[in-house]
């Protein structure tokens, strides 16, 4: 009969080595892209895809850590941004860009309040709490535990309305000059769809979103994906934060007319 004995580290590389060798056992199909994956917000440890398409994020601490949770969100926003550069970057692991990344955390335990919080983010945050094993021969793998919390399950608020965004802003001309932004790509063409989020006025075409106009209280900005001629999303979204009623956002009206053309195109 094999025995095993715990074994305690102290060096987060070689943790990182173990779990490198064994991301079969953390979760069947998880198929590595790259260790440590740099990007503008950070290096996470391990940039993955699972069996599914969807990208995950993988934050891994030797011990408690309560800021492993921050570092992971940050990470979750930059590579959310750039997930169809992603895809491009590794074609033949037949990655889903279109899905939301995942983010697990690793560690040898969580605190209660760190298990808490997870609950209360988006995206989903995965938690596995970890213990290094040894044979008799010196061989070391992972055995991974995920810890379940249960969540109050709420009801979504409703979006505000179309007026509510509108009055958001509180200079009236400012107000005006959002209206008319609106307005301008509300003409580029009567099939593209116009919805209310909890922050913003977004404009999507055959399910993709071309652009959006988001109020502040004393501003309102414009943006836009920034499409290739295939349709895909290639660097970080085009915006333009408006302070002057008379500022010229001719330009990114432009890039919005341009994403309807292409996907309109596709569709031809």
């Amino acid at each position: 009969m094999a025995t095993f004995k715990k074994v305690k580290l102290s060096n987060e590389k070689e943790l990182h080595s173990i779990i490198e060798k064994e991301l079969d056992a953390l979760e069947e199909g998880l198929e590595l892209l790259q260790y440590e994956f740099a990007t503008s917000k950070g290096i996470p440890d391990f940039l993955c895809v699972d069996s599914g398409g969807r990208l995950v994020i993988i934050e891994v601490k030797v011990g408690e850590d309560e800021n492993i949770l921050f570092q992971a969100l940050r990470y979750y926003s930059e590579i959310s941004k750039i997930k169809y550069v992603v895809a491009n970057m590794f074609p033949d692991k037949k990655i889903k860009p279109e899905l939301e990344p995942r983010i697990i955390l690793i560690s040898e335990r969580f605190s209660d309040d760190l298990r808490r919080l997870a609950t209360l983010v988006t995206p989903e945050v995965e938690l596995y709490e970890y213990a290094v094993l040894q044979d008799k021969d010196g061989k070391m793998g992972t055995y991974f535990h995920q810890v379940t919390i249960p969540k109050i399950e709420e009801l979504p608020p409703s979006p505000p309305s179309f007026e509510e965004l509108e009055n958001y802003i509180t200079d009236e001309k400012l107000r005006e000059a959002y209206k008319k932004a609106v307005s301008s790509i509300e003409d580029i063409a009567k099939d593209i769809e116009e919805y209310p989020t909890r922050s913003y006025v977004g404009f999507r075409f055959k399910g993709r979103l071309i652009g959006y106009v988001y109020p502040y209280r004393k501003a309102y900005g414009v943006g836009a994906p920034v499409l290739d001629e295939s349709g895909k999303a290639i660097e970080e979204d085009a915006f333009i934060r408006v302070e002057e009623p008379e500022t010229d956002i001719s330009d990114i009206l432009e890039k919005i007319r341009r994403n309807y053309e292409i996907l309109n195109k596709k569709r031809q």
